[in-house]
Parts: C-alpha cells; sequence; structure tokens
C-alpha cells in the first residue's frame, strides 16, 4: 500500500465509523439570528416551544394547535414521542422546517411562502403536523440496539437508527401526515404529482426505476424525490398491508440495525413483502391510474422547446410580454437563473432566445409595467443566517437602467399601480405575527403610507392591480382556506375588502390581470392546474376554465394587444412555454368547496381531525409561559463518546498514522446554534491528552478558544539548517500546550447573480513549543512564544448551475500577515488570489490561482505558504516566494448506477492540474537559496450516495508528479449535509 494511501484508511474507516455522529443526525453549524431578540419558552409534556416574546399571540396559538393534534400524530406507532424543544424563527423567509437529532430540537421557519408552494391549508399548520411526524419517527427509533447506542453516544446514537430507515419513508410518511390532517393535502395536489405523473408517461420503463435514483436524483434527467415517491410508497403500503406495517419496521430497524437493511428483513418476515416488488406495484397501478389523464391532449400550443437533451430538465416560468418581446425566467441544469428575451418564430435555436439579465431566483412572480420589469428575490443579512430579505428589483427595458427597493425588508409579489393620478407601488409584507399585510408606498422615494391588514394568521399569495376597474385583487390564505378578495387605493389609502370567491380548498396560484377586467390564475377546481379567469365586470364573478391539459397549466400572463394568454405548461422535458386565445372556454366553473379529486388512489384513512377543524387559537393552551435564558445553555451537552482522536492526525497526513485511545469526548450545542464546541479527554500512546474548543457566535463577530495539552510529544522549533543538524533533547519529554484564540466577522454580501463573502478574522496562538538558538558551545533552550495571524479574504463568485462542479465565473483575494511577539521571529506578508473562468464544454471550469509571500529577515522564520505545488516538499522558510497553479475541472460522465441500496453512483469527474513556484529560502550564514519546484497531476472524483443516502459523499484520489518529493498519492472524502 502507498505510504501516502495508509494514513487515509485509518481516517475513512474512523469517519465511516463515526458517521452516525455526523451524518444522519446532523449535529452541525445550522446557522444563528439575531442577537437582540429576547425569548420566552412555553412548556407542555410532550414539548418546550420557543419564541420571540413578540410572537407571543401566534405561539401560544402553535402550542394549542400541537397540544390538538397529538393524540393522534402517533397513528401506526407504539412509542410515545420524545420531548424536544421547537424553536420558531420568525424573521427567516426561507419557508422550511427540520428536525435533528443532536442537539435535539425541531425548527420551524413561520414564514409562509409566497408563490406556488403552498396549498390551501395555513402554513404554520402544514409546519407542524410534517414535522411532528418526524419527531415520532425518530423517538420510535430508540429501542435495541439503537437504545444502547444512545448510552453510548448520547442523542447521536439515534443516527445509528437513522442510518437503516431511508429518507423516502421519513419524507413520505410525514406527507402522508400532512395528507391525511387535510381536506385535500399536500399530496392530493395535483402539482405534487405532475413530475411523477410525466415521468411515468414518457416512459413506462420507469415503474421499474430503483430506489436510489428516487432518493438521489440525477444529473442527467429530473427524478422526482424523496417526498413525491416516499409518499406514493408509504400509502402503498397502507393500502396492501394495514396501518400498523411502517410502525412497526421503524422500530424493528431501530432494535437491529446492524441488519444493514431491517427495514426490508421486517417486511419480508412479517408480510412475505419485498419492497421492490412493492415499488412496482404501487408505481404500476399509479401508472394505470394516470395513463387515461396524461392522454388528454393539450388545448394549446406550445411556443418554445426543451433544451438540448445533454441540457437535462428545462425550467420557463412566469413569461410576460414587455415592450422587447416576450420575457420569462428560465433555467436548466447548465445554466443558472437568468430572464431571457424570446423569439418564437426564429427558425435557428440560437436565434429564439438571448440573456436579458443573470438573477438570484425570484422570491415571487415578476410583473411589467410599462417598459419596466419588477421582481423580487432573497437577499441574506450581513450578519445573521436566520434573518434575510426579500428586495425588489426594476429594470428599465429601453435604458438598462436598475433600481433596488426595500434593501433592508420583506417585500412580495410588487405591484406599480396608478390611482388619482399618483403613481404608487403596492408590496405584500409578512406581518410580526405569521401573517402577511398589503403595504402600499410611493413610487418615488418608496415610503410607506399605509398598510391593509388582515385577519390574524392570513397570508397572502399573489397580487394583481386591474386598472379599469381600479381592482386590487389578491389570493388569501386565512383558516377557512384558499380564495381571491379585493381592494382599491383611493387618496393614498387602501379602500374596504371585497370577497370575489369563497373559501375552499382549491388551491390557486399565479394571479394577473389584463388590465380590462379579467383576472387570470391556475387553479385545482377541475383536478389539474389549469388556467382560470374571472371577469371582475359581471355579476358574481363568473369563472372559466381556459385549458386542458395533459399534466398542468401554470403562471398565466393576459396579454391583450394580442388577444391571448401566455403560461407555462408541464412536459416530460421540464415546464414550457405555451398560449391560448383569451376568449378560449373549456367550461364554466362552478365552484366547491372541494376540487375534483381526479389524480389520487386514495390511502385508507386514519380518521384524524382535519386542520380545518382545529382552530389556531391563542384561548386554547394553559401551558406557562417563561422566559428563556440563552446564557444558560451555551453549553448544552447532547452527545458523547468513550473515545478521544488526535485531530491533527485525523485531518493532516503524515507519516504516523492515526492516533485513536480510549477516553470521553464531549460534545455540546445551544439550541439557538450561537454556542458550540467539543471537550476530549484520553489516553492515547501511553500519553494523556486534553482537546477543548468553544465558539460563540450571538455577536456580529464569532470568536473561538481552543485549548490542548499532553500528549508527550513536546514541538522543537529551530531553523532550518539547525534542523539539519539534528537535535537532542535531554530528559524527559514534556506535556505540549497549545492555547488559541480566533476571532472572525462573517460578512455575507450576496445579492443577484453574485455570491459574496467579506471576512476579516484574527487569531493568537500560543505553543510551549522549545526554542533553539545556536551558539559556539552548543545550543540554548528557551520556551514557548505566541504567534498572531491577521487575514482579510473577499470572495465574489458567479451562481453555478446544478451540475458545475466548481463556479465558471469567480474571484477570490486573500491578505494575511503572520508574525510572532518574539524578536527573534520575522514577520510574514502573503497574498493569495483565485479566479474561475469558464472551460471550453459547458460546465467545464478553468482555476487560476496564484500566490506570493515576503518575510523579513531574523533568525527564526515561518515555512507556511500561501499556495504550494501539490506533493511537493514545504518546510523551509522563505524570504521571498511566488506561487501560480492552472486547474481544469470537468465531469466525465453520470453512471446513475450501483448496487440498489447500498452504493449509488452519481457523478464522476476529474481535476488536471499544473503548479510550479519560485522560491528563495533562508539558509546557513544569513544568506539566500534559490529553488524552482513543480508539480502536476490530476484528481478523480466519485461522487456517490450510500445506504440510501440522499445527500451525496465524494471520494476523491489524487495522483501528483513533484519535482523535489516522491511521486504523491493521496484521497480525500468529503460528505455533503
Amino acid at each position: 500500500m502507498p505510504r501516502h494511501f495508509r494514513p487515509f484508511v485509518g481516517r475513512l474507516l474512523l469517519l465511516l465509523a463515526l458517521l452516525p455522529l455526523g451524518a444522519r443526525a446532523q449535529f452541525y453549524y445550522n446557522g444563528r439570528g439575531p442577537a437582540a431578540i429576547r425569548w420566552r419558552q412555553i412548556k407542555s409534556p410532550t414539548y418546550k416551544l420557543v419564541y420571540p416574546d413578540y410572537y407571543a399571540p401566534t405561539a401560544t396559538a402553535m402550542a394549542g394547535f400541537m397540544d390538538s393534534i397529538a393524540p393522534t400524530i402517533t397513528h401506526g406507532f407504539t412509542r410515545r414521542p420524545q420531548r424536544i424543544p421547537i424553536i420558531l424563527h420568525t424573521e427567516n423567509l426561507y419557508s422550511n422546517g427540520e428536525v435533528v437529532w443532536a442537539p435535539k430540537r425541531m425548527e420551524l421557519m413561520t414564514t409562509a411562502p409566497a408563490g406556488g408552494d403552498i396549498y390551501a391549508d395555513p402554513w404554520l399548520k402544514q409546519l407542524a403536523v410534517h414535522e411532528s411526524r418526524h419527531v415520532v419517527q425518530l423517538s420510535s427509533l430508540r429501542s435495541g440496539l439503537t437504545r444502547i447506542a444512545s448510552w453510548l453516544f448520547g442523542q447521536a446514537g439515534t443516527s445509528v437508527g437513522m442510518l437503516v430507515v431511508p429518507k423516502w419513508f421519513l419524507e413520505g410518511d410525514a406527507t402522508l401526515a400532512e395528507t391525511q390532517y387535510s381536506e385535500f393535502g399536500r399530496a392530493y395536489q395535483p402539482s405534487f404529482t405532475v413530475g411523477m405523473r410525466a415521468l411515468l408517461a414518457a416512459d413506462s420503463a420507469n415503474v421499474r426505476l430503483r430506489s436510489d435514483v428516487w432518493n438521489a436524483g440525477s444529473y442527467r434527467r429530473y427524478v422526482p424525490g424523496v417526498y413525491e415517491y416516499g409518499y406514493q410508497l408509504v400509502a402503498a403500503g397502507e393500502r396492501y398491508y394495514g396501518h400498523e406495517m411502517w410502525g412497526g419496521a421503524v422500530e424493528y430497524a431501530g432494535r437491529w440495525p446492524i441488519l444493514i437493511v431491517p427495514m426490508r428483513v421486517y417486511l419480508k418476515r412479517h408480510y412475505g413483502a419485498h419492497l421492490s416488488d412493492m415499488s412496482r406495484r404501487a408505481l404500476g397501478e399509479l401508472y394505470t391510474h394516470w395513463k387515461p389523464c396524461s392522454a388528454v391532449p393539450d388545448s394549446y400550443r406550445t411556443l418554445t422547446r426543451p433544451a438540448r437533451r445533454k441540457s437535462g430538465f428545462t425550467t420557463y416560468a412566469d413569461p410576460l410580454s414587455t415592450p422587447l418581446g416576450m420575457v420569462a425566467t428560465k433555467t436548466d441544469y447548465d445554466t443558472p437563473p437568468r430572464f431571457v428575451v424570446l423569439d418564437t418564430t426564429a427558425v435557428k435555436r440560437r436565434h429564439r432566445e438571448r440573456t436579458l439579465r443573470w438573477i438570484a431566483p425570484p422570491s415571487s412572480r415578476p410583473t411589467v409595467a410599462g417598459n419596466t420589469l419588477w421582481w423580487t428575490e432573497f437577499k441574506p443579512h450581513p450578519v445573521w443566517e436566520y434573518k434575510n430579505y426579500s428586495v425588489i428589483r426594476s429594470l428599465d427595458l429601453t435604458t438598462g437602467r436598475r433600481h433596488t427597493y426595500g434593501r433592508w425588508q420583506a417585500n412580495y409579489f410588487v405591484t406599480p399601480l396608478t390611482a388619482d393620478n399618483r403613481p404608487f407601488i403596492v408590496t405584500v409584507s409578512p406581518d410580526s405575527l405569521g401573517g402577511s399585510d398589503l403595504v402600499l408606498h410611493t413610487a418615488t422615494d418608496f415610503r410607506e403610507i399605509d398598510r391593509l391588514r388582515l385577519e390574524r394568521l392570513t397570508t397572502v399569495h399573489g397580487v394583481a392591480w386591474d386598472d379599469s376597474t381600479r381592482t386590487l385583487a389578491f389570493i388569501a390564505l386565512g383558516e377557512r382556506g384558499m380564495h381571491l378578495r379585493r381592494t382599491s387605493v383611493s387618496t393614498g389609502r387602501f379602500t374596504a375588502v371585497e370577497e370575489v370567491t369563497e373559501p375552499s380548498m382549491v388551491t390557486i396560484s399565479g394571479l394577473t390581470t389584463d388590465g380590462r377586467g379579467r383576472l387570470y390564475f391556475s387553479s385545482i377546481q377541475s383536478g389539474k392546474d389549469e388556467i382560470h379567469a374571472i371577469d371582475l365586470t359581471g355579476a358574481g364573478y363568473p369563472e372559466r376554465r381556459l385549458t386542458t391539459s395533459r399534466f398542468g397549466a401554470y403562471g398565466p400572463a393576459g396579454d391583450a394587444s394580442h388577444g391571448e394568454v401566455l403560461f407555462t405548461t408541464y412536459t416530460a422535458e421540464g415546464y414550457l412555454i405555451a398560449k391560448t386565445d383569451m376568449n378560449a372556454m373549456r367550461d364554466t366553473v362552478v365552484r366547491q368547496r372541494l376540487p375534483r379529486n381526479l389524480l389520487n388512489i386514495p390511502a385508507p384513512s386514519w380518521e384524524v381531525p382535519t386542520m380545518s377543524a382545529l382552530p389556531m387559537d391563542d384561548s386554547v393552551t394553559t401551558h406557562k409561559v417563561r422566559k428563556y435564558n440563552k446564557a444558560l445553555r451555551w453549553f448544552n451537552v447532547h452527545s458523547w463518546a468513550p473515545v478521544t482522536a488526535d485531530m491533527d492526525d485525523l485531518l493532516n497526513a503524515d507519516e504516523r498514522g492515526l492516533a485513536l485511545g480510549f477516553g470521553a469526548s464531549l460534545f455540546f450545542q445551544s439550541a439557538m446554534g450561537d454556542s458550540y464546541g467539543t471537550a476530549t479527554y484520553g489516553r492515547m500512546q501511553g500519553n494523556d491528552r486534553l482537546h477543548a474548543s468553544w465558539t460563540y457566535a450571538g455577536l456580529p463577530m464569532q470568536i473561538t478558544a481552543e485549548v490542548e495539552y499532553g500528549g508527550g510529544k513536546q514541538g522543537v522549533y529551530a531553523s532550518a539548517d539547525n534542523r539539519a543538524l539534528g537535535i537532542y533533547l535531554p530528559g524527559e519529554l514534556k506535556n505540549y500546550l497549545h492555547l488559541r484564540g480566533t476571532i472572525a466577522v462573517p460578512l455575507r454580501f450576496s445579492g443577484g447573480s453574485h455570491l459574496r463573502l467579506l471576512q476579516p478574522s484574527f487569531s493568537i496562538t500560543h505553543y510551549n513549543t522549545l526554542l533553539y538558538r545556536g551558539t559556539e558551545e552548543g545550543f540554548t533552550l528557551t520556551k514557548g512564544y505566541q504567534k498572531y495571524q491577521a487575514s482579510l479574504w473577499w470572495s465574489d463568485n458567479r451562481r453555478a448551475s446544478m451540475r458545475c462542479i466548481v463556479p465558471r465565473l469567480g474571484y477570490a483575494v486573500r491578505a494575511d500577515v503572520t508574525g510572532a511577539f518574539n524578536d527573534r521571529f520575522g514577520r510574514l506578508y502573503s497574498l493569495y488570489l483565485r479566479g474561475y473562468l469558464p472551460g471550453l464544454l459547458r460546465n467545464h471550469s478553468f482555476t487560476i490561482r496564484a500566490g506570493a509571500a515576503y518575510q523579513t529577515e531574523a533568525e527564526l522564520g515561518f515555512s507556511q505558504k500561501p499556495l504550494f505545488p501539490r506533493g511537493a516538499y514545504n518546510g523551509r522558510a522563505a524570504k521571498y516566494y511566488g506561487a501560480a497553479s492552472v486547474d481544469y475541472t470537468f465531469p466525465v460522465c453520470y453512471p446513475d448506477g450501483g448496487i440498489n441500496g447500498l452504493i449509488y453512483f452519481k457523478r464522476i469527474w476529474m481535476n488536471l492540474f499544473g503548479d510550479a513556484s519560485r522560491e528563495l529560502y533562508f539558509a546557513a550564514g544569513g544568506r539566500t537559496r534559490g529553488e524552482n519546484i513543480w508539480s502536476y497531476g490530476g484528481d478523480i472524483a466519485f461522487e456517490l450516495n450510500v445506504a440510501g443516502s440522499t445527500t451525496p459523499a465524494t471520494i476523491k484520489f489524487t495522483l501528483a508528479s513533484p519535482s523535489n518529493a516522491d511521486f504523491y498519492f493521496g484521497a480525500g472524502l468529503s460528505l455533503s449535509f
């Protein structure tokens, strides 16, 4: 075995052994929120709800809803859910939720999604049901060997069972719970099944796709993920074998995770069922059920074509008629989001569209007013990960001038309008209690002049201004369901609100108007997403359906000048642009409470109450409310292990191999993410060792303290010529001591198509390393020194496509100053530059790097370099140093295959490199000596998913031929969480 490969083998085995601690249990730094928030908590026997004090009315109502679902959320399981903290993040606009188990917590982002990722039940109820079901699942794992693992490893021990419970089950079962608690829930939405419907319709052989493909996805084509596939498989299992099937399988997996695929073993032993057979049967039934629905011809004409076959899935969205022609947002697997101008009459493909502007994914649908294109997009807070904004952008299509509005605010659905001969801008803004407001701004200085507050917890998911009827229409979602409402603007104020339709469980989205008294939107009333229109001038607001589609029609925009409606239609190749006549009418809509259930095979009923029957009332719960003190929970120990490891040996390849010993390792992290760290003590290789680190992130700056003591490997620091002589240290080696303090201020300035980071940092390290001074008689010993390093990092990268391995455009600069509080050392100044450039083909990238350093002359110096040829020897302190390297990174293939359930190869990519450096290093007698060092070689990397995981791991092998060392062979492992 090559010498450089041996340490990697040990590290890989250790990482695989400790994988439950890191990969699936998710004890990692998850972000931090604004430090000024004061927190309160509601304690119940089953949860601890933690929330900002200003959110008290909604938090109390949510506690009552959690109490209401508690008796039935365990359906199919026998174990009582564990009591965990539930953290409500109210200033994060990325609507989501998660349950993590180390430290144990549920995190809910309470702001409802603005656009189409919503159905006709309030967001907070959807979120509470889905994530509560995850708590039930993971609590059921704590039995048998998983329970023993929890004694050995703390909360992270649960991940031993999580490793063998597939993600498709966890998400599919939680989606089933959402659906069971709703009158017409998430899995019944036509948009939920549209990807799977088109995939099966394109090729019936797809019913035999293996579970790894559904879990891991593909870079070659779009495959619906674990939510869609998982729901269909879990629901089918309940149809075939009853409600108790999956609960028993999960508990068995917790007892016997050593069986590798314990759920498969359980189903075979107790039900005689093979998962692969059940998958084919369930998908075959869906294929048969959907076949007549997918055979319905589209009633309209498609205007665009999918991207080249090799470009993968194409997404056009929100087409608009503008002075430049048709404008839409577009992305595919090879290109990041952008606005494109389309000419559907062009004969040659390259003439059909051009890029108008690179953008971030819009946070709500764009609109056009006159010559100006308006849209909103997310923008991160510079400091706090759990706080972000939705800013307004505008682009003058004739002059190219750009503006940004509401830079530090949250605004969706920007809608310019003119009322009383004055221009205004209307937006939707999340309120402070989980609902939405309509906000009226002046057009000149974007000053708020009025705010329309709706009923408690009512959210808005689309706005459109009709000039002819002076109507501001909007989609409202509240406790009674989803419906259309209208208001207007007069004398600089909103007028009274009127209902256009009754609240129902019919999901509607993509609201627009043609300016002549008609509203257009996508509705699921007929059983699929179809384009509907409402006449605002007619009595009772008559509604008609304009389209009939194979799979679905979305995001309409009326173009009165051409008498047509633009929209997107779903196909197996992606979302394409289509149009239909404004006066087309498939049928007159008779509004009902529930849409037609056309596409779904019903799952057996759980006999649970619906969300509509369980109000979120702040008078329901009677639990005590207390102050939540973050500081008391900074050192929340959640996991531990009866082992200690040498982190330097673990992370850095050298000849010593891997140091591992018996001891105790503690992991702590606050539920808020503002404090985290580790502490380890143990005996390794006959010596005691202590290591501890703590990071506090509750301030704009992150403060990290580290201490390392023991081990019996006293360091020796001497000049290069002294090291060459060899040093004899009389007496016993003393324990080493390293103390380090670091202050870093990561600042994110991302916006639009650019991802930017500015990070200044400063660290001081104390070493009790032995320093030697040469004299005529021999060596004189001195103890210890303190080293400091100041760094400034700036990077600006263009958003990359899904298939890109590294960005195709971007740059980074880093400047460092390193020195010691000891006049025997010199001072090192270094500069590092990195640039990304497009390669010769799509998703190919050049990486060009350069580094330079200068070190003042002194008795002792530092050997570190900003950039060094890979695989070469780097042990000398240089006075002058310069280096450059060129990398060419490209994908080789997308195998999409392996051993199902064990390993799935998703992508193989390569990197070819060449490095060169020139240094003048310090030599004996105060002289310098020059040397040229170079290296060339390559990396080959395998991106794969192991044991049914949805998150890939990358194993990379490096081969390098340096000029001053033996041929180098190294390997590395990276995990994506």
